[in-house]
């Protein structure tokens, strides 16, 4: 007989308001943001086996920046008891929500002044929805299933001109369309929830779109809602160098849309095709009519172990030499002088454009080079959360490379093995060891050294096979 399992989900708006800070695209000119295109959603989903209880929060945001993650996981433990290692925080990564890095208003310009009151807000909502999941549990099933959709590639092309790499469309690098899929049931086989599990960097969207959106993750649960009458939860995978097949430079605002509802389809059809109760035909007997038709009715088989277990290992990553804070501090203050002085000046918007942009990458390096800084390693966490002994959901935090969640996942000893980055507390892109020697934006700037993709696969296939008990 297996093990008691409970699930509660709930959502809570977490849209912030027009005219607030809106640049996380350095091609872009507008400041603000100049409305809403799909409102932006913090989802919980809270699951126990009767002792150990869990919480992953789905949220519609780019990162919770260190503190702020740290303030929310605070809250929801104050909330709900549930212990700091057993709250899983996940992060969408849409670039076309707010600015809600504390170092970024600087340039960011207009609409500055309503990011420290909203990011403020976050941690007590985030708190909310968690505490709602949790008072929402009942008994209920769960079962998983995987399918296959194509709207991403990878992203690292070498331009033919002179064979740097850019962000656009290697169609021979690789890539993950596994869509994972996870069906929660009441007891009474009603639906509850749906959680997809696809590696794709949300830039449908791209520099020219000033409205607040999710990009295609919101279009997902929207379809996935719609066909299932589940709640559904995105969880971003490893897209550290993975981006959707069409948009980011064109038409982007036109196409995430499009693209959603293809994976929220094909998300759909493996949600239907999956039973949360495992069972077999048993034949009857024979019916005659026409032609004699055979009985079959539906025989259920034993419940399964739904027994929770989480694992967390923290892993001191090596860290890369990085150029001192102060040359790229002094390179941001020179740019963001010129910014300022065309903006106030109603500058040309081209040149505006191209300033905007040298902001927005010496200010990333500056704030990467500071976090740096004396050090040689710096710990982050993994986490698992295992549900019986052929579901677990990995994390980790930053942007992993796809072959990182490839490897994982291949090696894991649970049939269904949900991977993803942009957890909890974490940052920067974690490329893979051959990427370095190639460049392109991901290497100039990550934080990491070569070895630390290699790391992070070892470590968390050492904790799985510790977690099932190998």
């Amino acid at each position: 007989m297996g093990s008691q399992f409970f699930a509660g989900v709930a959502r809570t708006d977490i849209t912030p308001p027009i005219g607030i800070a809106h640049a996380n695209w350095g091609a872009q000119t507008h400041q603000r943001a100049a409305g809403v295109d799909i409102p932006l959603t913090a989802t919980a989903l809270a699951l126990s086996d009767g002792s150990t209880q869990v919480v992953i929060v789905d949220i519609d945001t780019g990162y919770l920046w260190d503190s702020l993650a740290v303030q929310a996981m605070e809250a929801i433990t104050a909330l709900t008891g549930i212990p700091q290692s057993h709250i899983r925080l996940a992060y969408t990564h849409t670039h076309s929500g707010p600015s809600t890095s504390r170092s970024r208003p600087e340039w960011a310009g207009e609409g500055s002044e309503m990011v420290d009151s909203y990011s403020d807000s976050l941690a007590h909502r985030l708190a909310g929805v968690a505490w709602a999941a949790v008072q929402g549990l009942q008994p209920a099933r769960i079962g998983s299933g995987v399918g296959s959709c194509s709207i991403s590639v990878n992203r690292r092309f070498q331009r033919p001109e002179d064979g740097a790499v850019i962000v656009g469309r290697n169609w021979d690098g690789p890539v993950d369309h596994d869509v994972n899929v996870l069906r929660i049931d009441t007891l009474d086989g009603e639906p509850l929830v749906a959680v997809v599990n696809y590696p794709c960097h949300p830039i449908t969207v791209g520099w020219d779109n000033e409205l607040i959106t999710p990009d295609y993750p919101g279009a997902v649960r929207q379809t996935v809602e719609a066909n299932t009458g589940a709640t559904c939860l995105f969880l971003q995978g490893a897209a550290g160098d993975i981006g959707p097949v069409r948009g980011v430079a064109r038409n982007g605002a036109n196409e995430y849309k499009r693209l959603g509802a293809i994976l929220g389809l094909e998300a759909s059809r493996v949600w239907l095709e999956t039973s949360s109760r495992p069972k077999q035909d048993r034949y009857e007997g024979t019916l005659e009519s026409g032609a004699p038709l055979a009985i079959y009715t539906d025989e259920f088989l034993a419940e399964p172990d739904r027994t929770i277990r989480v694992a967390n290992r923290t892993m001191s990553l090596p860290l890369r030499q990085l150029p001192p804070p102060d040359e790229m501090q002094a390179a941001f203050a020179a740019n963001l002088a010129e910014l300022t002085e065309l903006r106030a000046n109603n500058g040309d918007p081209e040149e505006i454009k191209l300033v905007t942009m040298r902001c927005k990458r010496t200010a990333m390096r500056a704030e990467l080079a500071k976090g740096v800084q004396g050090h040689t390693h710096r710990d982050v966490e993994a986490q698992a959360i295992a549900i019986g002994d052929d579901i677990v959901i990995v994390a980790v935090p930053g942007e992993p490379f796809v072959q990182i969640g490839l490897d994982v996942r291949g090696a894991s000893p649970y049939r269904t093995t949900l991977f993803s980055g942009y957890a909890n507390i974490g940052w920067s892109y974690i490329p893979m060891a051959e990427a370095y020697p190639l460049g392109g934006y991901e290497i100039e700037i990550t934080p990491w050294d070569p070895a630390t993709a290699g790391q992070i696969v070892a470590e968390c296939n050492a904790m799985l096979q510790e977690l099932a008990g190998r």
